[in-house]
């Protein structure tokens, strides 16, 4: 098997119709498998639409919900590809997207993850490679991020061309290859975390063990994201996502507490 892509989603059929009848008309390895895993409402996977060509093994999984690693992992446990994707359901991907991407990766041999150009239905190209945070990064973007914008220039890479490909400390977890090598010196995704900073980890894990991570700016995808963890200072009283994202963030902070940073990615050199 050349490529697996995993698609987890919560309980969202019609954002996966949309996203697999993409990657029919993307240009995909030969062989290519796509895992649907639910982990939402129960049957959710039986209200999928699929017209489009069998140019893939279409499989599908519903498990109970333990997390975004840990529905992740199930996928990847079993995927048998030399590339393994990891895709949320609401991107859909250009026609040459998987294509570049796994060029990308066949040329560069110390590269074991790779993400594109992720761009929102208003034409606005997203933020998804990012400098490894500070806490108060995380803090101040989900709360204030207007009082400092020095800092969110630094952390959000505003001054990126997203059309250059690069090494970059971290890609978000929408739309990642990682190669089979990188993965077996990396994974599982640590199930510690429920909803968010898997993404940091995995890729701060490939620094560590001498593969690097690089945005390709000739791949896209469109990206129909809703925040989840946006908010001011009062939203993390009222939203639970708010909450856990922060949770979450603790947990990571403590992994890594007295740990600096890998001594080969970019905020380092």
């Amino acid at each position: 098997m050349d490529l697996s892509i995993v698609i987890l989603h919560h309980g969202s059929p019609d954002e996966v119709s949309e996203n697999v009848q993409a990657l029919s008309l993307a240009i995909l390895p030969e062989k290519t498998e796509v895992l649907v895993i639910n982990n939402g409402t129960v049957g959710a996977n039986e209200k999928v639409e699929f017209a489009g060509s069998k140019k893939f093994e279409l499989k599908f999984f519903e498990i109970e919900n333990q997390g975004y690693p840990q529905g992740n992992n199930f996928g990847l446990k079993i995927a048998r590809g030399k590339f393994l994707c990891i895709l949320n359901p609401d991107v859909i991907v250009q026609k040459n997207a998987f294509k570049n991407l796994i060029e990308y990766l066949d040329e560069h041999s110390l590269v074991g993850i790779v993400a594109p150009r992720l761009v929102y239905p208003t034409g606005k190209i997203q933020d998804n490679y990012r400098v490894f945070p500070r806490i108060l990064d995380l803090i101040i973007k989900r709360t204030c991020p207007k009082f400092f914008l020095g800092r969110m220039r630094r952390y959000l890479m505003w001054d990126k061309d997203p059309k250059e490909s690069e090494a970059v400390d971290w890609l978000t977890g929408a739309f990642q290859i990682i190669a089979r090598k990188c993965w077996n010196s990396i994974g599982p995704n640590d199930e510690r975390f429920f909803l968010f900073m898997s993404d940091v980890d995995i890729c701060r894990l490939a620094w560590e063990n001498g593969f690097e991570v690089h945005f390709v700016g000739n791949a896209e995808g469109l990206h129909n994201e809703s925040r989840l963890s946006g908010g001011g200072i009062v939203d993390i009283f009222k939203k639970k996502v708010l909450r856990i994202h922060l949770k979450d963030a603790v947990k990571y902070y403590l992994k890594y507490f007295r740990r600096g940073l890998p001594k080969k990615c970019p905020s380092m050199n």
